[in-house]
């Protein structure tokens, strides 16, 4: 396959000097949220997540100096739509529903602030939560938003595809071996009920290593870069830079149904052990309980 098989970072310098000074404030949105909301760079644009659901994407057109922001139109109420959209989009948004499909607001650098108020992120998010609420991708957002600013393990990307599979990756991180050096993570993360855990999670991982592994060098340039922009960005903090180093491990993360992930962990540990398995459990510890009188 010519060209890179995963690109998600900004190409143009100057463009993503724009981005980064346009977009300061709602990245200081999405660290006050605790990363509730969370900003991933794609290839030359990027996606808005609520809970780990998708709320849209914003792509710069650089020449115009407008951003064109793609939302789907369940998400989107009247206001937004009578004071952003144009006339084409206000026809299709009043279309049959079954049609309308995705809108397109097209924003001036101006804009952003009033479109992307915490008045209109609220009511998107709401929306955004009744249709798409998965309870595997709200364990996956907790564990970003409780792994946040880590320095020896980066969550760096979510839904993670590239051009040569369909297949996305939940989770994709980086872990610290040793002083700048780091190595890709791949995070699967099921429910102690999915059936999945009776096996098929480990073809996945497998398949997941081997497409990183045998496309090494595209990842790696892919994901230092994608860190560079994030620290720029300050969505990251530390640390102030890597190299990501082969030797591309995977790991399965297990929540809740203790009784039945227990049986199933132990066929994945028979079947290759070399996969790590993490199990978190909501049982309540009764000795601190008792700390507390």
């Amino acid at each position: 396959m010519k060209g890179p098989i995963i690109k998600r970072f900004i190409s143009d310098r100057e463009a993503f000097k724009d981005i980064k000074n346009d977009f300061k404030f709602l990245v200081d949105k999405i660290k006050k949220s605790g990363f509730e909301y969370d900003l991933q760079i794609r290839d030359n644009y990027f996606n808005l997540y609520y809970k780990g659901n998708s709320i849209g994407k914003i792509a710069y057109k650089k020449n115009s100096g407008q951003y064109e922001i793609t939302i789907h139109h369940q998400f989107v109420n009247n206001k937004i739509i009578d004071k952003f959209a144009d006339d084409k989009t206000k026809e299709i948004a009043s279309s049959d529903s079954k049609k309308k499909g995705y809108l397109k607001f097209t924003i001036r650098r101006s804009k952003l602030h009033p479109f992307f108020s915490t008045q209109n992120l609220n009511s998107i998010s709401i929306k955004v939560k009744k249709v798409n609420f998965q309870e595997e991708i709200i364990f996956e957002q907790m564990l970003i938003t409780d792994n946040a600013n880590r320095e020896d393990f980066i969550i760096i990307d979510r839904q993670v595809i590239d051009k040569d599979s369909k297949t996305k990756m939940d989770l994709l991180a980086l872990k610290k071996t040793k002083d700048n050096d780091y190595q890709f993570c791949i995070i699967e993360v099921k429910l102690g009920n999915n059936p999945e855990l009776e096996g098929d999670v480990i073809f996945q991982l497998k398949g997941y290593v081997d497409r990183i592994e045998k496309r090494f060098a595209d990842y790696k340039k892919c994901y230092e870069q994608n860190f560079i922009q994030k620290r720029e960005l300050k969505i990251i903090d530390k640390p102030t830079e890597i190299k990501i180093v082969r030797d591309v491990i995977g790991a399965v993360v297990v929540i809740g149904y203790s009784g039945l992930a227990r049986q199933s962990i132990k066929k994945l540990k028979r079947k290759d052990p070399s996969f790590k398995v993490i199990q978190f459990t909501n049982r309540l510890d009764l000795k601190k309980l008792k700390q507390m009188k």
